[in-house]
């Protein structure tokens, strides 16, 4: 609709309180809710033409945004306010502004300053080992109400769901997401199904912000230790084996600055040693260096199979600066092989490569090329000749019987040394190996 009238405006925000109250199965205080119910208020009472009414609403906002962090203990421990309200308080204003072509001053629109008082701890229950899940269900054959019943009759927390005869969205937080997911299948046909580790949400949303949801006992600070970015969840069950607080990054999502120095912080440590792991990551890690309140030391790894090398080496019983000197002296000894395929055609290190080719990279570098994977793996492990050990991580998606076969082959080609398996996990790569 490309007009409406203020009788027209009162009544969306009547039926916009109405909804979003209706969608969720405990309305709470302290969120957008706070806010459709201050736009309903004010839409009902005030506004004589459309820009006025506007005027209301976004005064109205502004009133209710502070309200969402002190009606919220968790928004009230981190001294913030909740982020869906923040945003549909800028819809308003940016409304607003289109009517009266006036900008609002930057410090309105600028991240409202809360004071951050003590480190942030939220109270809420954790749900440890639960998942978050969302789908679709196309032509439901059940009213949103009864789903959403049926939901928490289950044990299903943080119950969404919303929708009409054509399509309903939900999103819940359970132990058993294949129950969940099996309700949503006997009332329609489900697809764009998501589920999310919640433990994993819950400690990245920690690195990210320094919000602890479910904080740790924190004993005093160890003398060092050691981050490590990788990219898959066997990788990071390595490295958290050998002692490393885990970031998760590679390639397409690497880590921010601020992300890194969550994980420093997180690593709880007088002096830590930082392993990016990628090229791309070091810049960022080496100005989170500079950043921290700890002495932080950079082991500059290209790659993850350098990374995973080095942190072989860590050894924190000894002095901080012998651990460091030693991991980046077994990084640069430690070569790298990478798997992957082209994009696109492409000429790259001199080497001309068709869309869908496979192509290996030795320490970043491409070394060969061609249509099987595995032969161009083993093709650039050739060029290895003293390596005495392989360790060949697998990637998602990689079957167990293509895996063993991969291993097979690179022991054939390469008979003086070692072959050992790891789940990798990681995306993108179907094999890294790590030569030492």
């Amino acid at each position: 609709k490309e007009q409406a009238s203020v009788r027209e405006i009162r009544r969306s925000a009547e039926l916009a309180r109405r909804y979003a109250h209706d969608a969720v199965s405990a309305p709470a205080p302290g969120t957008i809710l706070t806010l459709t119910v201050a736009m309903e208020d004010a839409a009902a009472n005030e506004g004589k033409d459309v820009v006025e009414l506007f005027q209301t609403l976004v005064s109205a906002a502004d009133r209710a945004i502070v309200r969402t962090r002190e009606e919220n203990p968790t928004n009230r421990a981190a001294g913030v306010v909740d982020a869906g309200a923040r945003g549909l308080q800028l819809i308003l204003e940016g409304v607003l502004e289109s009517f009266t072509g006036k900008a609002l001053p930057l410090t309105r629109i600028a991240p409202l300053a809360m004071p951050a008082g003590q480190p942030a701890m939220s109270q809420a229950p954790s749900w440890e080992g639960a998942y978050d899940v969302q789908f679709l269900v196309q032509r439901p054959t059940r009213p949103v109400a009864k789903v959403r019943e049926e939901m928490l009759q289950f044990g299903a927390d943080c119950v969404l769901v919303v929708g009409d005869e054509t399509v309903m969205k939900v999103h819940v937080h359970t132990l058993k997401p294949d129950e969940i997911i099996r309700i949503g299948l006997t009332a329609g046909r489900v697809a764009d199904v998501v589920v999310e580790d919640l433990d994993a949400m819950t400690a990245e949303h920690e690195r990210a912000t320094g919000i602890v949801v479910a904080p740790p006992s924190r004993g005093p600070a160890a003398p060092i230790g050691v981050v490590a970015v990788v990219p898959g969840d066997g990788f990071a069950a390595v490295a958290r084996s050998l002692g490393a607080t885990v970031l998760r990054g590679g390639a397409t999502m690497n880590p921010s600055t601020e992300e890194l120095l969550g994980a420093i912080r997180e690593a709880n440590a007088r002096t830590v040693v930082v392993l990016p792991n990628d090229k791309n990551v070091v810049l960022a890690a080496q100005q989170a260096a500079t950043h921290a309140d700890v002495n932080v030391r950079v082991v500059v790894t290209h790659n993850v199979a350098q990374g995973m090398a080095a942190l072989v080496a860590f050894d924190p019983s000894k002095k901080p600066n012998d651990v460091a000197s030693e991991m980046a002296q077994v990084a640069e000894r430690a070569h790298g092989i990478e798997v992957t395929h082209a994009i696109r055609d492409a000429t790259i290190d001199g080497t001309h490569l068709h869309k869908g080719e496979a192509m290996a990279l030795l320490d970043g570098k491409v070394v060969a090329h061609g249509d099987d994977e595995v032969s161009t793996l083993c093709e650039a492990a050739r060029r290895l000749t003293e390596t005495e050990v392989f360790t060949l991580y697998s990637g998602a998606g990689v079957d167990k019987a293509r895996v063993a076969y991969a291993a097979q082959r690179l022991r054939a080609a390469c008979p003086r040394a070692s072959v050992e398996i790891v789940d990798g996990g990681q995306p993108h790569y179907p094999f890294i190996v790590a030569a030492e």
